[in-house]
């Protein structure tokens, strides 16, 4: 059997989404996805037993589906992979269980996989046709690289060797990036999740009407930190409350500006990395928080200035899902970190404060 030709079954359920995807070596040949955003709205954020729960009910029929939309039988499959960590810990059993059993049963080799590798390499995902931003010739040249990771839980600089090569330059000290968005959503009454409405809401926003603060502007490390922001934005809110504006007048100038706060935090650090690391060939970008098309831009543009290649994923592989699962998994295979005996498939645990 070829490298590029071995076939992996992988599963994400590391928080609110309940995702199966079949990969055949770089190529997502199918994904499936069922999301609980609607479960968790009436809460305003996620809960994880109720999390726990609808991925326990829909996890059987996301599987079926990933395998039929792949017209591919579970005798046809090579390894099957799952996300073990970081994440919430009782969603994060569900897909470790899932797939340890149908390991078992089924007699296929297990790989772990951690979420966030997951995230540093979606933008690596080809389409079924082969077709990505990364051509095999091209992958040979892309490191050193840069990742930059900005989600819901994890805002992270890394330096990436190679393949299962990390080493973790900078991360957040406290909120994230994401997790920053949505509480900026909630202060504003824009339901769960706030975060892309913020987004939305900012496109029609003209910045420099309301000030607001760049996160860790003046520190020396690459280090993030959003809960200084959060509260500037929560007294900022209050204030213009306070005032005769009505909330139109002023929440798109808002979202504009809080948006802007985080883009320069960002590139204020991606500028600095790549600075202190001029060997650094490429910029890889994964994480929710890039759905954000002006954040996406702008770390570009500060990349290509410097002459380095910029590659994210595709605008529905942002988010967390199983696809980018399957993509480590195949790199995590080609290294042999795979399990094997029925012992060491049992003796995986979930780990929902893993690190790269």
């Amino acid at each position: 059997m070829k490298t590029g030709e071995v076939k992996i079954l992988a599963f994400d359920t590391s928080c609110d989404e309940t995702s199966v995807a079949v990969v055949q070596g770089r190529k997502v040949l199918s994904k499936v996805r069922f999301s609980q955003v609607n479960l968790h709205a009436q809460w305003g954020g996620v809960v994880p037993a109720i999390a726990r729960r609808a991925h326990q009910e829909t996890i059987g029929t996301v599987y079926e589906e990933a395998l039929r939309k792949a017209k591919c039988q579970i005798d046809e499959v090579d390894y099957i992979a799952v996300t073990y960590g970081p994440g919430l810990a009782i969603d994060l059993e569900v897909g470790v269980e899932f797939a340890k059993n149908l390991a078992l049963r089924y007699s296929k080799p297990l790989i772990p996989v951690n979420h966030m590798e997951g995230h540093l390499l979606s933008s690596l995902a080809l389409n079924s046709k082969g077709n990505g931003f990364i051509s095999e010739a091209k992958l040979k040249t892309i490191f050193p690289a840069l990742g930059l990771l900005v989600s819901g839980k994890h805002t992270e600089l890394i330096y990436v060797k190679g393949f299962g090569e990390y080493k973790k330059l900078g991360q957040t000290l406290d909120d994230a990036a994401g997790e920053a968005f949505d509480k900026v959503g909630r202060m504003l009454n824009f339901g769960y999740p706030g975060g892309p409405v913020v987004s939305e809401f900012a496109k029609r926003g003209t910045l420099g009407v309301i000030d607001l603060p760049i996160p860790m502007e003046k520190s020396k490390d690459l280090n993030f930190s959003y809960s200084g922001l959060k509260t500037a934005c929560l007294y900022k809110i209050k204030v213009l409350r306070e005032s005769r504006l009505s909330e139109k007048d002023w929440v798109y100038d808002f979202c504009r500006s809080f948006v802007e706060s985080v883009t320069q935090s960002l590139l204020i650090k991606l500028e600095m990395a790549l600075e202190m690391h001029p060997e650094i060939k490429t910029v890889l970008v994964g994480g929710g928080v890039i759905a954000n098309e002006h954040i996406l831009r702008a770390l570009g543009k500060v990349t290509k200035l410097r002459n380095k290649d910029y590659f994210y994923p595709l605008a529905e592989d942002r988010g967390d899902n199983a696809a980018m699962i399957g993509v480590a998994a195949y790199y995590n295979f080609k290294q042999n970190i795979i399990l094997k005996s029925d012992s060491d498939i049992n003796s995986l645990e979930r780990n929902p404060r893993l690190s790269l």
